[in-house]
């Protein structure tokens, strides 16, 4: 059984979370690939040749990668019948404040319900604030949502929050839920049963003989 992370990342803490999973269920005994499709297009994908598949998205100004939600409107029919997880990558996760640590939970769930996704495990995970990869725009209002969330930061340097034993945590349990969907292989007897094999002999009809 393969697997795959699928997923979306705009400065890598996606990418890094994904590559995680990915070598976390490699451990675990689930071969597993990774795919950005930031950077390449899923329809060159053969998501159909995967048993199972985990489906990463970051969340930026209130909206999940909308690359990711077009992943699963193409490939839908096939995800409600494999192992499916999701994972959510934002700030909110890790804010002082319980009301945004509820918001970013509720977006997540409310971005599976709107595309009918029900996976078998899903989970939010806290970002970074990556100020070196950001514009000028960008570093001021990431700044400002980091000390609005309780999280003073300077701009001069890179901010990382990812619960990383969170992550093998939940990688390492949907693998083994992974291996429990895994369908026994019919037992065969250790020599195959002898078949008596009757050959049939053709009779020619007495009234078509020669005299």
């Amino acid at each position: 059984m393969r697997a795959i992370v699928i997923y979306a990342s705009c400065e890598g803490q996606t990418q890094r979370i994904a590559r995680c999973i990915a070598r976390t269920m490699n451990v675990r005994g689930i071969p597993t690939d990774t795919f950005n499709v930031t950077e390449r297009d899923v329809t060159g994908l053969a998501v159909e040749s995967y048993e199972a598949v985990v489906l990463g998205a970051p969340l930026h100004y209130g909206e999940h990668e909308s690359r990711i939600a077009s992943c699963i409107s193409q490939h839908h029919a096939l995800f409600a019948q494999i192992p499916t997880a999701f994972f959510s990558v934002s700030l909110g996760v890790v804010s002082k404040h319980e009301q945004d640590r509820e918001h970013a939970r509720k977006l997540a769930d409310d971005f599976l319900r709107e595309r009918r996704l029900d996976p078998s495990r899903r989970a939010c995970f806290a970002g970074a604030l990556r100020y070196s990869k950001y514009g000028w725009l960008k570093k001021q209002l990431m700044h400002w949502i980091a000390a609005k969330s309780g999280a003073p930061t300077q701009t001069d340097r890179d901010y990382e929050y990812t619960d990383w034993d969170a992550v093998e945590s939940f990688a390492g349990d949907f693998a083994e839920f992974v291996h429990g969907c895994r369908q026994p292989k019919p037992k065969r007897p250790r020599f195959a049963p002898q078949v008596n094999r009757i050959r049939e002999y053709l009779v020619p009809d007495a009234s078509s003989s020669s005299p």
